[in-house]
């Protein structure tokens, strides 16, 4: 498999998950913003693609990162660290996906956290401004006046990341050879391939968004300018006191079960396409492509 195949899966598979499943991402993010947003539900569904270029433009080389690091690491630390007459140990293989995915996302969270500031701020802003088309370049403008604060929020980013992949992969590489083990498949078609994939995926992303809720909540309200002077000034432990002090603790959980929803569907749709994608081409390349 080449860098080239892992770039273009990747970067296919971004691109048309974020089309998707953007707008949930949208309500998600203004149902964590504050109360204001749940007070007025009709405002939830409007402009639910506002922030969505930012996040294109750096979600492209944020994943084919993510998966060149994660890829490279899997393979050189399974031949370091796993000994040669332990060849299939699980315990020894999901330490190996967990430190894989956990180092690859700390790099990639480095270039998606000025797109994710930029999207989220957009994502709260007045659905009926004028200026919806460009919504991301006048917080972009904003920002700039400071420009650490393109970073703000990074820590909690990293912090909600690296749980989730650490519980998502290994979880997702387990459930998928045990589908192949159970079905009998020794050589996948690529329908299968993506079916399969997107279904291991989808049910360890879930189960992964729902336990690291509180923390989305936490980087949600770091990121955002309207709440960076109350609670995201102070680091995250500050920011989890005052979501809770001044709105209770159910506050904390805010868009878990449509967290769980969306990484569902956008982390089925994301790996099975990019798996799919990968093989193609890397079929394609060989000359022995099989739908």
């Amino acid at each position: 498999m080449s860098h080239t195949d892992v770039i273009l899966a990747g970067a296919a598979a971004a691109f048309t998950i974020d089309l998707i499943i953007y707008p949930l991402d949208t309500i998600k993010t203004r149902l964590q913003a504050s109360s204001e947003w749940t007070a007025g539900k009709k405002a939830l569904f409007k402009g639910a693609y506002q922030g969505v270029g930012s996040i294109i433009l750096a979600t492209l080389p944020s994943s084919a990162t993510f998966f060149l690091t994660y890829n490279f690491l899997v393979k050189n630390l399974s031949s370091t660290l796993i000994p040669s007459n332990k060849p299939h140990s699980q315990a020894l293989q999901s330490a190996v996906h967990s430190l894989s995915s956990a180092i690859a996302e700390t790099t990639s969270c480095a270039i998606l956290t000025p797109a994710e500031v930029i999207k989220q701020n957009a994502q709260v802003a007045s659905p009926t401004s004028r200026a919806t088309t460009s919504l991301s370049l006048i917080v972009f403008r904003t920002l700039l006046k400071e420009p650490k604060g393109l970073f703000r929020g990074y820590t909690a980013l990293v912090s909600r990341n690296l749980p989730f992949t650490a519980m998502q992969f290994p979880l997702y590489e387990d459930i998928r050879r045990r589908i192949y083990e159970y079905e009998g498949i020794a050589h996948p078609s690529l329908a299968q391939v993506g079916i399969i994939t997107a279904i291991s995926a989808g049910s360890a992303g879930s189960f992964a968004a729902a336990i690291t809720t509180p923390l989305d909540v936490i980087k949600t309200r770091m990121m955002l300018l309207k709440c960076g002077g109350k609670h995201g000034s102070g680091g995250m432990f500050k920011t989890a006191k005052v979501i809770i002090r001044t709105e209770g603790p159910k506050a904390i959980w805010k868009g878990g079960l449509l967290r769980a929803v969306w990484t569902f569907l956008g982390s089925g749709l994301y790996l099975g396409m990019f798996e799919s994608s990968k093989i193609y081409l890397s079929r394609r390349r060989e000359g022995k492509e099989q739908l």
